[in-house]
């Protein structure tokens, strides 16, 4: 293990040579909140811009099935404790990384991996240790009927592809609702971008709603 950690680190230091840098992310997708669910899991994924590659570590995933259960600060709240751990380097930072999650559950009637709330949230440009809270949304029917239809048949709208949540262009066009929180823990490091003219401010604990 000592020696896959030292070689791990030898090729970070490789990667950072003056003309890329890197942006490590190691945490945890800790929780959710959604009113009137109780059992729920969730995909999250790295969206980030053309010049940036995924070096180390796995760019999306899916967590376990978990279930609510009452908390007396918070409520009731479902937990996944499900482990994060990303690596990417990259030329320039145009397209910083956000961590875009989608959330699925039971509906109201039972209907199994129905959608419950898509959120996105952006890799903190601070290095340290971050809570971040995802608020997420899922889009409604445009027409009052499709929405009864949908409510009785199980069939909740989705986005043909989610990515759009984690872009600006054409959401404006689109009806959502509120829906529920997502907690993530994350600690962030940064290698080599002094050397091409970034400046990085000092850790410090940040929360981000």
């Amino acid at each position: 293990p000592h020696i896959e950690i030292v070689r791990r680190r030898q090729g970070m230091g490789d990667a950072a040579d003056g003309s890329r840098f890197l942006v490590m992310a190691c945490g945890q997708i800790e929780s959710a909140q959604f009113e009137g669910s109780e059992n729920l899991y969730c995909r999250y994924q790295f969206q980030h811009g053309p010049d940036w590659e995924v070096m180390h570590g796995l760019e999306q995933g899916i967590t376990q099935m978990s279930s609510s259960r009452p908390l007396a600060s918070e409520g009731s709240v479902v937990v996944w404790n499900f482990p994060i751990d990303v690596t990417l380097k990259s030329t320039n930072v145009f397209g910083w990384p956000q961590i875009m999650i989608t959330v699925y559950g039971d509906a109201a009637l039972g209907q199994a991996d129905q959608i419950q709330g898509y959120g996105a949230v952006h890799l903190p440009v601070a290095p340290g240790k971050h809570t971040l809270y995802i608020r997420t949304f899922r889009p409604i029917a445009s027409k009052w009927l499709d929405h009864f239809i949908s409510f009785f048949h199980g069939m909740r709208p989705e986005y043909k592809d989610p990515r759009l949540v984690a872009r600006g262009e054409g959401r404006e066009v689109t009806r959502v609702q509120s829906c529920g929180v997502v907690k993530i823990t994350v600690n962030v490091s940064m290698q080599g971008m002094e050397a091409l003219g970034y400046h990085t401010p000092p850790p410090a604990p940040r929360t981000v709603d």
